[in-house]
């Protein structure tokens, strides 16, 4: 019997860096859900990934078509929300995001409630074909990516996010647009790794700007403002394509967490120990604790008296409850050790 997560708390502290929080409005998903169901699905088998990597993922999802997610009064509120704090913003330096609002679930009550949404939450996992739960990590949990102010800059390079379950949601109207369209590679990480002539497939999240087989890139098209598409998103490799005109192109990415325990966490928490925010490592370890306090509790439930001795397997099954905690401990050591010898951070991001 698969055993599920409990979904995780929402910090109750705020980072210093969050200059203002918009109190309202008040999400209504009767007013501002509009969920239909995307028309078409294409699975991680279609995409070409093998038995063993379908196995770590309890969806056999990639990507769908777009669906749409929001009214048109919940669009509209949206807008006005992100433009709000448009000027909030950072700039990135790195190969990465152009422009980008952090934690905007800790910015606006409206966006909170929206990425938490019970009633999303219900639609999103009956796409994924699993329960699923906003992102442990707040900066995950909806990420909004603007325009950028070079034109010929990609809004967002090639590369697979840093989460495994996200959905990708234009907020501006993609008629206005020219150019600036969502793309996606429709291959496996190792295809990829091996056109970019890279030796380890983790370096897939860095960014790249450059020239794939057309016929193996797919172009999406989005009906309109408040439209998604639903992917895993570390398997499957996109961008947001440069605008050929300036315009305005808001699109929010909203993470999530597969609830069924017993499969690998797929947050690149060792990734995140470079991105130039000191606050992301503090979500970083509560994830961990998270995962651990969730394995724990089951293991508790589970332990029966057995006959024999008991020890290797009480031993194996205590380090696997809080292997994940172990594991994003030891990235924060490394990390640490590197950046005391200099190491440049790459302020990248997702």
């Amino acid at each position: 019997m698969t055993a599920f997560a409990n979904p995780p708390p929402f910090p109750s502290d705020t980072p210093a860096s969050i200059a203002r929080f918009l109190e309202g409005p008040t999400f209504d998903p009767k007013r501002h859900l509009a969920l239909e169901t995307p028309r078409h699905v294409q699975t991680l088998q279609d995409f070409g990934y093998d038995e063993e990597t379908r196995a770590r993922s309890p969806s056999p999802v990639a990507i769908t078509a777009p669906f749409r997610v929001l009214s048109e009064e919940g669009v509209a509120v949206l807008q006005e929300i992100l433009r709000t704090l448009a000027p909030d913003a950072d700039r990135a330096a790195g190969r990465r995001l152009s422009v980008f609002l952090r934690r905007s679930v800790q910015r606006s009550a409206f966006v909170r409630a929206m990425a938490s949404d019970p009633d999303l939450l219900r639609h999103l996992s009956a796409i994924a074909g699993t329960p699923l739960c906003p992102h442990s990590i707040p900066p995950m949990q909806a990420f909004v990516n603007f325009a950028p102010e070079e034109r010929a800059r990609s809004v967002d390079s090639w590369h697979v996010d840093s989460i495994g379950f996200d959905a990708v949601m234009m907020v501006s109207d993609p008629a206005t647009l020219e150019g600036g369209r969502f793309e996606y590679f429709r291959g496996t990480r190792r295809e990829l790794a091996a056109l970019l002539g890279l030796e380890e497939e983790r370096e897939l999240v860095l960014g790249f700007d450059t020239s794939l087989p057309p016929d193996r890139v797919e172009q999406v098209t989005f009906p309109g403002a408040g439209y998604a598409v639903f992917m895993q998103g570390d398997l499957v490799f996109h961008r947001a394509a440069p605008l050929a005109a300036p315009s305005e192109r808001i699109t929010l990415v909203a993470g999530f967490l597969a609830r069924a325990l017993g499969y690998p966490d797929r947050t690149n928490t060792a990734h995140m120990q470079h991105w130039r925010e000191a606050d992301i490592l503090t979500d970083a370890a509560r994830h961990a604790a998270w995962l651990a306090r969730e394995k724990l509790s089951r293991l508790l439930e589970e332990l029966a008296y057995s006959s024999g001795d008991p020890r290797l397997r009480l031993a194996e099954a205590l380090e696997t409850a809080v292997a994940d905690a172990n594991r994003v401990a030891e990235e924060m050591r490394q990390a640490a050790a590197a950046a005391r010898e200099g190491e440049a951070d790459d302020g990248t991001h997702r």
